[in-house]
């Protein structure tokens, strides 16, 4: 009898923090046993629904209304008229409990409440038993109301949340039951058994549930008002912003690496100055990061430079390692000569070659690099 009782008290308790009696709907009323254990004064109208309708629930315990019903089917009630809805020990019973759950939250008023209750386990043991009933019901070995789901208090507050019901909370019952026993009727024995279900709800052998209706949320719109704050433009601005501040970063990040390759470009031409030397510049980003010295002569093209280098003895020409097999093939005379090599500049290395004197010569270098390509082993 503890589950009618652990109803009637849930419903003692709202009806009071409503202060006035309640309209509850008992789905699945059977012989009307929940009013019993109700609270006199907590319920103003109690009205009854089941498959197999009793006339005990009028006769004896006095429900106001009992109305046969297919609890897979649409419930024979207005929707937002209910405070209380109550399905004790039902939903094991029913093919499609969610669409029932739907149904029962669609008959609550907005911030009215549904009690539920059912024997439970853990989720996973759950799921291996309701198959396991599943497939009694196909081989036709269970009953018509017999029990076919299993729901487990993790499986309660799907339920309840997917039908817009917010769980305010799942409990479990007693531990052991001993039928008949003299210690069902002791105190310290009840107590023990609800403290192991609060404790630990699925190790229980029953569940129990409150959820409490929330508001549809497309009428939660209804509630602003034409001077209410919109906040879409603050964040709009801020992303605005945001973004805007990672592009200054980007910049400046890439400013910085710029300006140290500029710097050690600048640093490794210094180096090789010795009095009344030029520097010839084919290459657009070398030039461009060295157009401001007085020492160097921007060229118009590669041959250009090879031209004015000709022309001055003591000039380098500053060319990317790209550019060595163009020279190679136009350096007939042999007399080009590799001075200083400055790698990774600009994603390619870079070099200073000048015509004759010591170091390493063009062809001397092309030829020993290409021979190191070739003998290079390849997958193939």
């Amino acid at each position: 009898m503890l589950r009618y009782w652990w109803v009637g008290q849930a419903i003692a308790e709202e009806a009071k923090r409503q202060g006035r009696a309640l309209r509850v709907l008992d789905v699945g009323c059977e012989r009307g046993w929940l009013k019993y254990f109700t609270p006199p004064g907590a319920v103003e109208s109690w009205i009854g629904l089941d498959w197999d309708v009793r006339s005990e629930c009028l006769e004896y315990a006095g429900y106001d209304e009992v109305i046969r019903a297919n609890f897979d089917e649409p419930l024979p009630v207005a929707s937002g008229t209910m405070d209380v809805v109550v399905s004790n020990h039902v939903m094991e019973h029913l093919p499609r409990p969610g669409s029932t759950m739907a149904e029962m939250s669609r008959v609550l008023r907005m911030g009215g409440i549904f009690l539920g209750g059912s024997p439970t386990m853990p989720s996973w043991l759950a799921r291996l038993r309701e198959g396991w009933l599943r497939r009694k019901l196909r081989l036709g070995r269970v009953a018509s109301g017999g029990h076919i789901n299993c729901l487990s208090p993790r499986r309660w507050r799907v339920l309840m949340q997917d039908t817009g019901l917010q769980p305010e909370f799942v409990t479990g019952s007693h531990a052991v039951r001993f039928t008949g026993s003299w210690l069902e009727n002791q105190c310290w024995w009840i107590r023990l058994n609800q403290l192991w279900g609060a404790l630990f709800p699925s190790l229980g052998s029953e569940c129990y549930v409150c959820g409490r209706r929330q508001p549809a949320w497309v009428g939660q719109t209804q509630l602003n008002k034409a001077h209410d704050a919109h906040w879409r433009p603050f964040w709009v601005g801020l992303g605005s912003v945001a973004a805007v501040l990672l592009a200054l970063l980007a910049w400046n990040a890439w400013q910085f690496l710029d300006g140290r390759e500029e710097c050690q470009l600048q640093a490794w031409i210094a180096a090789h100055q010795e009095g009344g030397d030029q520097f010839i510049v084919s290459h657009d980003e070398s030039g461009a990061a060295l157009a401001h010295r007085a020492d160097v002569r921007v060229a118009d093209g590669l041959s250009d430079a090879l031209f004015l280098l000709k022309k001055s003895p003591h000039a380098h020409m500053l060319v990317t390692e790209s550019d060595l097999e163009t020279l190679y093939h136009w350096d007939a005379g042999q007399e080009l000569v590799i001075d200083s090599r400055l790698p990774r500049f600009l994603q390619d290395d870079l070099m200073l070659i000048r015509s004759g004197g010591g170091g390493t010569s063009l062809r001397e270098y092309w030829f020993t690099d290409a021979c190191s390509v070739r003998s290079t082993p390849t997958d193939g």
